[in-house]
């Protein structure tokens, strides 16, 4: 593996080379014509959820207006699944896998992580939201095209101590199944917001070895990195510090990247996942991870004005390069910067010269593996 970062013309060129290969071999012709069939037959319908339907909460934030109220982010993707046992076929082959001599618990972890990608999509389902303590019920947009529904609720509320840093809330589900709950992380005015990527920042991924990054996300056990757990920890006690974890892996991990979390005693927090829908998205195009990272923190820093933030990422992509981007414009709110070194690279090496160029050199940091939290 090279020790450097591709340069940005060869790294699109390679991901796009790594998607058709992923293509052609985890996708037969069949295989595609169900899955492309599964997100463009949607329902038309205007409908609560039905029976063969499921929805993801993916947790989100909330913010105390001061008056009483508090502001609400919800964000739900709802999908009927399926499974297409010819796609996981294909994909293990791809990955070198035979699903026949693995493991049951193996295959049961491949099963897990990939059958969300088989699910379908489930546009024009409406849904309510029962923030409890008496107060009405919040009806949702109608979901999309990709199964997706949102909105900020303004609701009149006081935050539960026995859930904290939570605000639970219900979608009221018909029939006998029970109402499925959302959180939304409560995040105070003022203080320290911690925005962490995931892969090869707190999770052991391997991103620039496309192999290896698909067989540590579908068949092995999530690897924490050296550390991180505890750094995290000791920032966390301070009861003023909210957790955002960002990442471009698709929303269709959150299950299992949130029972990672709390497995490896990671501190909770709310995600913030990139938009897919099928295998085919699952490695982002180009300028598709930049942009989702930049949107979620420029939303995050509008919502929380008087917050200060400390950005954590690796040196594997590009977060160098968007830390610093927003280090210059929001300086004074910023505060530090912690890459966790996996590619050797040197603080003086002219990757970091570029990507923290204007940025105050005691703001940034370089992390490896065994050294001490570099911020007091």
């Amino acid at each position: 593996m090279s020790a450097r970062l591709p340069e940005p013309a060869s790294a699109a060129e390679s991901v796009d080379r790594h998607r058709r290969q992923l293509l052609a071999a985890a996708l037969p012709a069949a295989a595609l014509l169900a899955s492309a069939a599964t997100t463009t037959e949607v329902h038309a319908k205007a409908e609560p959820l039905e029976p063969d339907e499921d929805l993801l909460f993916l947790p989100s934030t909330a913010r105390d207006l001061g008056n009483g109220q508090l502001e609400v982010d919800v964000q739900i993707w709802i999908h009927e699944k399926n499974r297409f046992k010819l796609l996981d076929m294909g994909l293990a082959r791809y990955l070198g896998l035979k699903l026949g001599d693995m493991s049951p618990a193996a295959r049961l972890r491949f099963a897990q992580r990939t059958t969300l990608f088989h699910a379908e999509p489930e546009e024009g389902t409406v849904l309510q939201i029962d923030f409890g303590q008496g107060t009405p019920l919040v009806p949702m947009p109608t979901s999309d095209a990709s199964g997706r529904t949102g909105l900020r609720a303004t609701v009149d509320l006081k935050p539960d101590a026995r859930t904290a840093p939570w605000l639970v809330f219900h979608a009221r589900t018909p029939g006998p199944r029970p109402d499925v709950e959302g959180r939304a992380l409560l995040v105070p005015a003022t203080g320290l917001s911690v925005i962490s990527d995931i892969d090869d920042t707190i999770k052991v991924t391997q991103v620039r070895d496309q192999q290896q990054m698909l067989l540590n996300t579908f068949s092995r056990s999530f690897k924490p990195a050296p550390g991180m757990a505890q750094h995290y920890g000791a920032l966390a006690r301070n009861p003023q510090t909210r957790f955002h974890y960002l990442s471009s892996s698709p929303i269709q991990l959150l299950p299992p990247l949130q029972d990672f979390l709390r497995h490896e005693g990671f501190p909770p927090g709310s995600m913030h996942l990139r938009e897919s829908t099928t295998l085919r998205t699952l490695i982002p195009g180009e300028g598709e991870s930049r942009a989702h990272k930049l949107s979620a923190i420029a939303r995050l820093m509008e919502d929380f004005p008087q917050r200060r933030f400390l950005l954590v990422g690796d040196s594997g992509e590009l977060d160098p390069e968007i830390y610093g981007d927003v280090a210059r414009r929001h300086a004074s709110r910023i505060e530090g910067i912690v890459i966790r070194d996996v590619t050797a690279e040197g603080r003086d090496a002219a990757r970091y010269a570029a990507a923290f160029e204007g940025v105050d050199p005691a703001a940034w940091h370089i992390l490896r593996d065994g050294q001490p939290w570099p911020l007091g």
